[in-house]
Parts: structure tokens; C-alpha cells; sequence
């Protein structure tokens, strides 16, 4: 079978995903190739998978639209035209039996207009049926044991959708009538013939769960990179901090990590490829990393600080980790607010750590550590809720089982 799979590539996530699933695939004999924009496209093709490059929105309006919430100018009509009429030409070249799908929203748009089936991976939050709004009451102080709160959340999961629906996608809308196409109600875009929801449901709760929709959990990126160098200079004695918040305000934060390192925390920094200026003093007990195989790490740390993307915080808690998430975003927040909620961690925005300053993340990065209830409860949650779940080999399952009926 040929599959040709499609996602925003401007996110590791979404290839990450789609390439777990990927090397499922081609271990049973099946030919994918990877298609998208963005930089993280390449990670397929180090691992030998084809790619196609293919026109999407950039980068910097995603960041943006999603940072200022002015999400309304995430899709305009005029553009998706062109991204629909790239995937159509690239179906022809391809001829896929088959279109695997994740956050590229013109692609559900395009199959159907070709005639080809689709499979999504998708998170819960990003679908219909989650039970959790974004701007959930539960979240604010003194609600969470309010009666009614159920409630509350079914009528704001609705505006919230509704918003979502006229807002963002009535452009995509209008271009499937003009195709003939039925009009998807808000993140039916995101989905396909079938939805495979890459969560589990003790973290990410739905509502209700139509037929074609179901959970196969976690899809987490494994990487054939080396063990990171400084494992053989981190102290099993000594608590160790995984931290990996991308570039944004990378040589500032380093600067504050002396006094984690001081107190004999380890700090090991993923930069991402980030350049670090050569003014920036690295403390002792602080070890930066391009790129990092989070499988050989993590197992040696205690503790993860992330920007809240589900993918980290899975693996995270795979290993019973608690997390501090600095979100960038309400995506991001939503997770973090998942793990506050859940005594898994603590969280806070990126908006609020500029406004108070570094130290502030540092500060609760040290009250992470030292409390060890939340060690104790994210131990607990991975060994209740992580056994039985091998997203890849689900997603493989299901996409096989789809193409026989």
C-alpha cells in the first residue's frame, strides 16, 4: 500500500507523529512518503523516508496568529486555494492508495475532492469531542469543586467550537461548497474517514467519542541520535533537569541557571541548533545539547521544563517525571494547566515569565524539585495509565484494518 502522509511541518510534533507511525508502516512492508513545509520535513528524510515539499502557511504567521490569538488571520481563503491545488497535483504524481493526516487542514479538503480515503492523528484538545474546554472554570481560583462545573464546561466547550468554527474555518468552508463538498463543523478539519486521537484518556478526556474516532495513545518521537555527551559527566548523586524551550530567550535563561547549578541541580539544555553567544558564561553543572535522544536522557533526569507541546509532556510522564511548562501558547497552556491540574507539575505562560523575569522559572523549577509529592504522583500516574499503549503499532493496526474494509 501507498501512503502519502501530510502535516505542519513547522512543528516536530506533527512530523514526529506521522513518522512514528511511518516506520510502523514500512516495517510491514508499506511505502510512505512525507509531505508538507517546514523545517522539522527533514527529520523524515534523515530517517530515509521520500519527501515532497509543499506551499503552507509560514512560520512566522503561525506564530503570530497563535501568540496573539487573532486567530481569524491563520487561514486566508486565497491561500488555501493554492495549498488545496499543490495537493492535488502532488495525488496525481504520487497516486497514494491512501492519505495520512495531521494539522494540515486543506488536506482532509483535498482527498475528498480526488476521491481518496484519509486516517488523522490528532490530539483530543484539537477535536470536537473533547470534554476540557481551553479556558476550562476548573482553571480559575476556588472553582474546581463548584457544582455545576460540568456543566460550565459543556456550554463553554460549545461557544468555544462555535467561535472556532465561523472564525477560522469559513474559508475552507466556502471552498467546499464551491466543490461540492459537506461543510465540516470546526475541527472536523483536522480529522479524517478516520481519527486516530494520540492522547490517553486519563490526561485528555473526551466527551463522546463517535465510531470512527478512537484512541491509540501516545505517539512520541524515537530518534536514532547518539546518547547526549554529557551523560557521562552527570552525578547520579545529583538531582537532574531536562529543559528544553527552544531558542526563545535561550542565552537569557542560561545566565539563571547558576544558581540551580550552585545548589547542585544538573541542567541539561536542548537548544535546539540555537546559537549561544560566545559572552554567555555556561555555569558548572549546565550542559547544553543540540539535539537530544530524550530515550537515553530521561531515565537519568528528575524533572522536565518544556514549552507544555503533548509530545514532550508524554514522554515526560512515560518515565514518571513531573514537568514545569512555560507555555508560548493556549495549546501549550492547555497542557500545562493539564499537569498543574493534575499535580504532575507546575505551569506558567511565556507572557508571564517575561513580565517577571527569569528568576521566576528558576524559582519554580526549585520548588518542583523539592517537593516530591509531585515526583511521587507522576510515578504513579505513568505506571496507572502508560501500560498498554504503543501508538505507532495501534496506528498501524487501524490504518490496515481501514484499507482491507
Amino acid at each position: 500500500m501507498k501512503i502519502l502522509a501530510l502535516s505542519n511541518a513547522h512543528a516536530l510534533a506533527h512530523v514526529s507523529r506521522q513518522l512514528e507511525i511511518a516506520k510502523a508502516l514500512r516495517q510491514r512492508g508499506h511505502d510512505v512518503i512525507l509531505g508538507g513545509h517546514g523545517k522539522y520535513l527533514k527529520v523524515a528524510e534523515m530517517d530515509g523516508f521520500s519527501i515532497r515539499e509543499l506551499p503552507y502557511i509560514s512560520l512566522e504567521r503561525v506564530i503570530r496568529t497563535i501568540r496573539s490569538q487573532r486567530l481569524w488571520e491563520l487561514y486566508p481563503e486565497s491561500e488555501l486555494v493554492g495549498f488545496i491545488e499543490a495537493e492535488l497535483a502532488l495525488y496525481d504524481e504520487v497516486k497514494p492508495d491512501l492519505v495520512l493526516l495531521d494539522n494540515r487542514v486543506t488536506g482532509r479538503t483535498s482527498a475528498e475532492k480526488a476521491g481518496l480515503r484519509t486516517v488523522a492523528a490528532l490530539n483530543v484538545h484539537m477535536s470536537n469531542y473533547r470534554r476540557i474546554p481551553f479556558f476550562s472554570p476548573a482553571n480559575l481560583p476556588g472553582m474546581a469543586s463548584v457544582p455545576g462545573l460540568a456543566a460550565l464546561e459543556r456550554i463553554e466547550n460549545a461557544i468555544e467550537l462555535w467561535v472556532y468554527d465561523r472564525l477560522v474555518m469559513g474559508g475552507l468552508n466556502s471552498i467546499r461548497r464551491k466543490f461540492g463538498l459537506k461543510r465540516l463543523y470546526a475541527y472536523e478539519h483536522e480529522e479524517g474517514d478516520i481519527s486516530l486521537l494520540a492522547d490517553i484518556p486519563q490526561f485528555n478526556p473526551v466527551s463522546r467519542l463517535p465510531g470512527h474516532a478512537r484512541f491509540i495513545g501516545p505517539l512520541t518521537w524515537h530518534n536514532n541520535l547518539p546518547p547526549p555527551p554529557c551523560l557521562t559527566l552527570l552525578q547520579a548523586s545529583k538531582p537532574t533537569v531536562y529543559l528544553t524551550l527552544g531558542s526563545d530567550s535561550l542565552e537569557d535563561l542560561v545566565g539563571h541557571l547558576g544558581g540551580l547549578a550552585s545548589e547542585g541541580i544538573q541542567i541539561v539544555v536542548a537548544t535546539g541548533g540555537a546559537h549561544i553567544s560566545d559572552n554567555i558564561v555556561v555555569p558548572d553543572g549546565v550542559f547544553l545539547e543540540n539535539f537530544v535522544n530524550t530515550d537515553k536522557l530521561l531515565p537519568h533526569c528528575d524533572l522536565v521544563c518544556c514549552h507544555g507541546g503533548n509530545g514532550t509532556l508524554y514522554q515526560a510522564l512515560s518515565y514518571g517525571l513531573p514537568v514545569v511548562v512555560v507555555a508560548t501558547h493556549e495549546e501549550q497552556y492547555y497542557g500545562g494547566k493539564r499537569i498543574q491540574r493534575l499535580g504532575l507539575g507546575c505551569t506558567m505562560t511565556l507572557k508571564a515569565l517575561k513580565r517577571k523575569g527569569m528568576g521566576s522559572l528558576v524559582a519554580m523549577v526549585r520548588q518542583t524539585l523539592r517537593s516530591p509529592d509531585y515526583r511521587a504522583k507522576a510515578q504513579a500516574f505513568s505506571a496507572a495509565h502508560f501500560k498498554g499503549w504503543n501508538g505507532a503499532e495501534l496506528a498501524a493496526d487501524e490504518i490496515e484494518r481501514f484499507a482491507r474494509t
